[in-house]
């Protein structure tokens, strides 16, 4: 082999290895986004009836932050913070559990019905 192939090879080298290296911190800074973004979606649902009604139903949180799309998530928030049947949620939820057949005041009644039907995870006992 001649000196420039030599050059070119060591190039395509240290190329190759720059691409992996920026690749990987791509990928470790789009994971930490993701993580605090959903934290952040998380707090906001804590302060919506909507997440009481998710642990009433016995979904899991977690689950559906991490199973539902982002864009039905906010649409979900949006409709529980637009609600007018505050009082009536209040009285269904002070109950503790709430079968999926009893939330027929609620606006959010078929995404969530839809999310029972579907297998969507429990809370862990």
């Amino acid at each position: 082999m001649d000196i420039i192939s030599l050059t070119i090879a060591g190039l395509f080298t240290l190329l190759t290895g720059a691409f992996i290296a920026l690749l990987v911190l791509a990928i470790v800074f789009n994971v930490t986004a993701g993580q605090r973004y959903r934290e952040n979606l998380a707090q906001k649902l804590d302060q919506l009836r909507l997440g009481k009604m998710l642990s009433a139903l016995g979904i899991d949180t977690e689950v559906y932050l991490h199973s539902e799309r982002i864009l039905d998530i906010h649409q979900q928030m949006n409709r529980c913070s637009s609600c007018v049947n505050t009082d009536q949620c209040d009285d269904q939820l002070s109950d503790g559990a709430v079968g999926a057949d009893e939330i027929d005041f609620c606006n959010n009644e078929r995404s969530l019905q839809e999310m029972l039907r579907n297998g969507q995870p429990k809370v862990p006992s």
